[in-house]
């Protein structure tokens, strides 16, 4: 995570397209956020596209697909694809118009520049 990362902060602000209610958001951005704290080994962002490396346990993979499939349902906009090594997940999360604008608030929620 880069230097302006707060991995105790919880986010609230959805990303515009998001259907989530705000109840639901905050529980799922903590998720996020406790998943970043706990395993999160990098993030990069290249044009429209943002991929966030994991450290590759049981616990974090099944926790991984879990927010996977839950994204997929709610931000359509954007695809999310996880990719497994022995050693680590690569979660790469993309703006299907290929706007670099269009990932600009899931990229804050990783913390991308």
């Amino acid at each position: 995570m880069g230097e302006d990362s707060h991995p105790d902060e919880v986010r609230t602000e959805l990303p515009l397209a998001c259907t989530l209610g705000p109840g639901d958001a905050v529980a799922r951005m903590g998720r996020w956020q406790q998943l970043a704290a706990s395993a999160q080994q990098s993030v990069h962002r290249d044009g429209h596209r943002v991929t966030v490396r994991y450290r590759a346990d049981p616990a974090v993979r099944e926790e991984l697909h879990v927010l996977a499939q839950a994204e997929r349902e709610c931000c359509a906009f954007a695809e999310w694809n996880l990719t497994e090594l022995d050693d680590h997940v690569d979660l790469v999360v993309s703006a299907r118009s290929g706007r670099i604008d269009d990932i600009e608030p899931l990229a804050e929620l990783f913390r991308a520049g």
